[in-house]
């Protein structure tokens, strides 16, 4: 594993495990995850049942129809908007479908109802900052999504989010679509995908079909439905961009190297998703001998047939209360996507650096102080982080290193030192990784490459005595994005006149982006492709968005390709 990304990764480990605190004993090992979305932040919603055609339960709105290939959706016209919601894009993964590719939902007899969401899918809340509620919720019938459309649309762009989440937990019902189909035309479809164990556990006991990445299928599986279905609510099937955020972002990243995933999807934006990260991806075969031992742990046999069988005849309940094997510190993801099988053959860095990707339009980049959320709790709301807490966190995350980081990264009167921990972590494991990957893609696709900057970003979240402000903090960027609140996290009523600005402004250019390909547009600050010769990044800000070349020194990044060998 990269230096560098082992410092950052345990970093974000024991961020993750701030409220669960536990020894894990090692039995095979994986790169863990990082909890990288507003999940970690957000309480999750209780499950829904699945839509269904209730008179009892009558739901607000005007009653619309949309013609799916599977049967008649009855939605409703809110906001102006039409919504439909809680419909199934794969058959329910139960049973015996339980670890195998998603399947083709079955045609439904009459009109089914579309008012309301689908489950979410089974999930503890991570506590990255103190909650200690990991109450298990979800269903494994959770393939469902959600479609927000213009009224009269007509052949408009389609856009796919995929939700964040360190691979397990999230769901598409908390982001609303509303305000950018209203607002710019376009279709805005979010969705539901399998996490942790039932998403990616690969296991010799699951026999062929048993490598894994069952959320990443899940998610092409989506936009296979899509693809499909997009003319039935006013979408171009022949224009569809998917964005996501984080380990959404990641996902995303995972596909552009997929062949399996060629004709899905034209255009992608890619949001604080540092594909160069060798920790958001494992080996097949190591992922494989954490699978047996799994299986083990659950009493069940390693060999295909008797082992599948006991398996599938496992609870969610009993799935998940079974630790994952590996050595990693608490709360990280034991189960992150894998590569060498089908669906990625090639470790998405290398086939980055290679050039094996899909070539198209990109958009991509992350904010600017993405580190501060996951540095400001460490040392609790009311204390500063110490200096010798920092050196004995760096001395526990990389001895070999430590001595590098310490002079590169220095505790001293410049800074607090929950600030300069705050950077190290925007540095080494979001700015520069996405910077090493935007200049790879840039070397065969158009480009665009920002990064968000309000030194202010609106948040519900307390700053700490470490952090006093969170500034452009992991995942702020959203709500001027979608120009929705996300409970918990943010509210774009709490914009002031100029960061109201510039989230019209984002919602333009994503879209913008999402039509041609090209995010400019009129009133729009010029936006040029990033470049090797002028590499130019756009930052976005309430004072004004601007050009920057500087990206990389601003960040640091020489030191860290130097680090990693780049």
């Amino acid at each position: 594993m990269r230096p560098h990304v082992r410092t950052c990764l345990l970093l974000f480990a024991l961020l993750g495990g701030l409220a669960t605190a536990q020894s894990v004993p090692t039995q095979a090992t994986t790169p863990p995850s990082v909890p990288l979305t507003p999940q970690t932040v957000l309480a999750q919603p209780a499950p829904t049942p699945p839509a269904s055609d209730n008179p009892s339960v009558p739901a607000p709105g005007k009653i619309i129809q949309a013609d799916a290939a599977q049967g008649p959706l009855g939605g409703r016209e809110r906001e102006g908007v039409r919504q439909f919601l809680g419909v199934p894009y794969a058959a329910p993964p139960l049973g015996g479908l339980r670890w195998q590719a998603p399947q083709p939902m079955p045609a439904w007899p009459g009109r089914r109802d579309a008012s309301r969401f689908g489950n979410i899918c089974p999930q503890r809340p991570n506590a990255i900052t103190g909650n200690p509620d990991r109450t298990l919720s979800g269903s494994e019938d959770c393939l469902y999504l959600n479609v927000y459309a213009p009224i009269n649309a007509a052949a408009a762009p389609v856009m796919v989010w995929i939700h964040g989440g360190s691979f397990d937990t999230g769901t598409g019902n908390i982001y609303n679509g509303s305000r950018l189909a209203r607002d710019f035309g376009v279709v805005v479809v979010t969705l539901n995908y399998r996490l942790g164990p039932l998403g990616f556990l690969a296991a010799p006991a699951l026999g062929p079909q048993g490598t894994g990445n069952y959320g990443l299928m899940d998610v092409q599986a989506a936009l296979k439905w899509v693809k499909v279905n997009a003319a039935a609510f006013g979408g171009d099937p022949g224009n569809v961009t998917a964005f996501g955020e984080s380990a959404g972002g990641m996902i995303l990243c995972d596909l552009l190297t997929s062949p399996q995933s060629a004709g899905l999807f034209q255009k992608v934006i890619v949001q604080s998703g540092p594909c160069a990260a060798s920790i958001n991806s494992v080996p097949l075969k190591a992922a494989l001998n954490i699978g047996a031992q799994y299986t083990r742990d659950l009493n069940c046999p390693v060999t295909a047939a008797e082992g599948a069988k006991c398996l599938r005849s496992k609870t969610v309940s009993e799935l998940m209360n079974v630790t994952v094997p590996g050595s990693r510190a608490p709360n990280a993801v034991a189960l992150p996507p894998i590569w060498g099988d089908a669906v990625l053959p090639l470790e998405p860095w290398a086939a980055y650096r290679s050039g094996q990707f899909l070539k198209m339009p990109v958009l991509i980049g992350g904010n600017r102080d993405e580190g501060s959320l996951f540095t400001a709790y460490l040392a609790g709301p009311d204390r500063a982080m110490s200096t010798p807490l920092y050196w004995g966190l760096m001395t526990v995350l990389n001895p070999p290193k430590v001595l590098t980081l310490l002079e590169q990264y220095p505790a001293d009167a410049r800074a607090t030192t929950g600030l300069t921990a705050a950077a190290l972590v925007t540095d080494g494991l979001f700015a520069c990784p996405v910077y090493s990957v935007t200049r790879r893609l840039a070397q065969a696709v158009p480009t665009y490459a920002y990064e968000f900057s309000d030194p202010q970003a609106v948040t519900q979240l307390k700053p700490t005595r470490s952090v006093p402000s969170l500034g452009a903090y992991h995942a702020s960027e959203l709500i001027y994005v979608f120009g929705e609140a996300l409970d918990g996290l943010a509210d774009p009523a709490e914009f002031s006149a100029t960061q109201r600005q510039l989230s019209d402004q984002m919602g333009a250019y994503w879209t913008n982006f999402a039509r041609t390909g090209n995010p400019n547009g009129p009133g729009l600050a010029l936006w040029t492709p990033f470049e090797a010769a002028q590499p130019t990044i756009l930052t976005l800000r309430p004072d004004g968005s601007r050009p920057v070349t500087d990206f990389a020194a601003q960040h640091q990044c020489d030191f860290w390709d130097r680090l990693d060998g780049r």
